[in-house]
């Protein structure tokens, strides 16, 4: 006959009591020793900020010119990109303009990134030195580099690059062509007035919108109808491929620019917006273009 195995339970007077673990305890196997390692962690972090020296944007411009192709070179660049406004104050009217547009000019052949981002830094310096160099990258192969000409351009917002930015209005890349009509609504030139006129009838939806702000922007109504478009919510619901935050900027920059030209049909429109529109900074904007009428 089979047995069945059991185990034998302890007389109730022979149980130890299990006492609950204290907060002494707990604090000397778990606190402690985390305690311990963020203090390592926090030395070793203040020990590498003590020790690290950003680089000055003339030695990231040295790097640039003299760094490997590969990767020094472009990522120099872009370095230099994002500390050079905070010192671009320091920086114009210097002979660093100077030698950078001297890298750029060299770096035509090299890895298109480097220009890209020379472009970007001549741009944030504000020196219009640069204007004639970022005119001449228009005609570079790069698109990518083609645009932040155009940007640097804009951000300068020097009159003689002018002409080089309309031509561009031409181009058989409509983000060439919206980008054009953004620079020139920057530079604010009434020689633009006609071929922006003819912009007008682009056959991309930003390029049109774009056309109309610059318009604006030197006190020409021809593109109100187009920017009476962009205040009406129903329009701007329908488009596609825009975020939210895209529309109400859109929507910002028409009441700016409507506010601007005192477009009369545009105020009862506006003046709705400042009261009922869902988005603070559409009424905020609709209120200040109201004060313009």
């Amino acid at each position: 006959m089979e047995t069945k195995s059991t185990s034998v339970l302890p007389a109730p007077d022979e149980l130890i009591e299990v006492k609950k673990p204290t907060s002494l305890l707990i604090a000397q196997f778990f606190l402690f020793p985390l305690i311990i390692i963020a203090i390592c962690v926090g030395i070793f972090l203040l020990f590498g900020y003590l020790t690290y020296e950003q680089k000055t944007p003339q030695e990231y411009l040295n790097d640039v010119r003299t760094g490997s192709e590969l990767c020094c070179r472009w990522q120099s660049a872009y370095e230099l990109s994002n500390i050079i406004s905070s010192q671009k104050e320091k920086l114009r009217n210097t002979d660093f303009v100077n030698d950078l547009i001297k890298v750029y000019q060299g770096s035509r052949d090299g890895d298109p990134r480097v220009r890209r981002y020379l472009a970007l830094t001549m741009g944030h310096l504000g020196d219009a030195r640069a204007v004639p160099v970022l005119i001449e990258g228009l005609s570079d192969n790069d698109s990518e580099n083609q645009m932040n000409n155009l940007l640097a351009l804009g951000t300068i917002a020097d009159k003689s690059a002018t002409p080089a930015v309309v031509q561009r209005l031409s181009s058989n890349d409509p983000a060439i062509r919206k980008m054009s009509a953004f620079v020139l609504s920057a530079i604010k030139d009434p020689a633009a007035t006609h071929d922006l006129e003819i912009a007008l009838n682009d056959t991309n939806d930003e390029v049109r919108w774009y056309a109309a702000i610059a318009l604006a922007q030197i006190n020409d109504p021809a593109g109100a109808d187009v920017l009476m478009k962009l205040i009406d919510r129903s329009y701007l619901d329908a488009l596609q491929g825009f975020t939210s935050e895209q529309k109400d900027q859109l929507l910002i920059n028409a009441v700016k620019c409507l506010g601007l030209l005192k477009f009369q049909p545009a105020k009862d429109r506006i003046l709705a917006l400042s009261q009922t529109d869902p988005d603070l900074g559409v009424r905020d904007a609709s209120l200040e273009a109201l004060k313009k009428f």
